[in-house]
């Protein structure tokens, strides 16, 4: 309900869970599918205007699982005819946060899923990517270290990071990778708190409630999650004040407990790829 009026959206939902949005929103953008994962950024493409499909990891589950998880988003983006490049390197979607215009950040997980050097893995990213500056991280929690909870473009030349104070050498190191790798960038450190062990937390996973730069951007706009924290408006403000785009804040309390949020849900296409979507749901 947030995003309709603002950018085209598709819902994907199984049979089983068709009915909890029936009658909740427009039947014509229920498409019903079977992707076996919610977390869609991960195991799909990244870069809507030059979709690129990496080969999904395991962390936050068995290789078995990953495996049956990205074949049942092959078979229905095959189904669909999503046309998209494929890479053979391990890497979620979560762990790339790009501007879609040459600038790419990923964390130290990359590196070691793929077993490359610093320099290795940025020349690989360069490559699949197209990009001119990558920056590889320091995760900032071990699960699943993905860069999208800890950064995001928010406008052509502007990089949002997390306000990490209160563990000072981590945040140096952070602004020191983000600096040497982006000069030109304009960097603003936006509030964060992380929430402990919130109701529903999933175990073995680092709640993401408290991370408001777990955002959805697209051209015109900023879907930023908010979780009814103290935090919140101070970094919706700063948000506000550095891009040109508007913010839509989306409540994210049901969800982030399971370790994701507004970004990790989502799936962004453009152009045909994304046309054929939209008119499929209208169609079934």
């Amino acid at each position: 309900r947030s995003i309709l009026g603002h950018d085209n959206v598709v819902i994907i939902a199984d049979e089983d869970t068709r009915p909890f949005y029936a009658g909740k929103v427009p039947e014509d953008i229920l498409l019903v599918d079977d992707v076996r994962d919610i977390w869609m950024r991960d195991f799909s493409t990244v870069n809507p205007a030059q979709p690129v499909q990496f080969t999904y990891t395991w962390a936050s589950m068995t290789e078995k699982q990953s495996r049956q998880v990205q074949k049942s988003f092959n078979d229905f983006a095959d189904r669909y005819g999503i046309q998209r490049r494929h890479s053979g390197l391990l890497l979620d979607g979560g762990n790339i946060v790009d501007d879609y215009a040459g600038r790419v950040i990923t964390t130290a997980r990359f590196m070691q899923d793929n077993e490359l050097t610093y320099q290795q893995a940025k020349q690989e990213l360069k490559r699949a990517l197209g990009a001119s500056q990558v920056a590889i991280l320091e995760p900032d929690e071990e699960v699943l270290a993905h860069s999208d909870g800890m950064a995001s473009w928010v406008d052509e030349n502007t990089l949002l990071v997390n306000d990490y104070s209160k563990t000072p050498s981590f945040r140096t190191l952070v602004l020191d990778e983000l600096k040497a790798s982006f000069p030109s960038a304009k960097i603003v450190e936006v509030p964060v708190q992380y929430q402990t062990n919130p109701p529903g937390q999933w175990e073995g996973f680092e709640s993401a409630c408290g991370v408001n730069l777990n955002a959805a951007v697209t051209y015109n706009y900023i879907y930023v999650p908010t979780f009814n924290m103290p935090h919140d408006q101070a970094a919706l403000n700063i948000i506000r004040k550095n891009t040109s785009k508007k913010v839509i804040p989306v409540n994210a309390e049901s969800v982030c407990p399971m370790g994701g949020s507004v970004r990790c849900l989502t799936w962004q296409l453009s152009g045909e790829n994304a046309r054929k979507l939209i008119l499929a749901a209208r169609e079934l």
